[in-house]
């Protein structure tokens, strides 16, 4: 299964590699291997995770940084809808759902 992700969501993505890379060597990095990591647990089992809105949006924290992955499932692709920063308003996402 691949996944991919809206606009807004990988936007989000790189700009916390940057800000974390810009803190310390190799933060960004972390963060990648941490993003990478969650990705391979929701490949493996995307249904096992919360489901978060009725559209179908499931969410996934990762454990080292104060990020979630929002995403939706399909047949045989993941869709990332937003790479949410805990400490941001609750749902902002939610208008990128269609």
């Amino acid at each position: 299964m691949k996944y991919s992700f809206l606009v807004d969501a990988e936007t989000k993505y790189l700009e916390a590699i940057r800000f974390y890379e810009q803190q310390q060597l190799n933060l960004g990095a972390s963060l990648i291997h941490e993003f990478e990591r969650a990705m391979v647990l929701i490949v493996k089992k995307p249904e096992i995770y919360r489901l978060v809105h009725p559209s179908g949006i499931r969410r996934i924290s990762l454990d080292r940084f104060p990020y979630s992955v929002l995403y939706r499932i399909s047949a045989d692709h993941i869709l990332i809808t937003a790479f949410a920063l805990h400490r941001r308003r609750p749902d902002y996402w939610l208008t990128r759902i269609k």
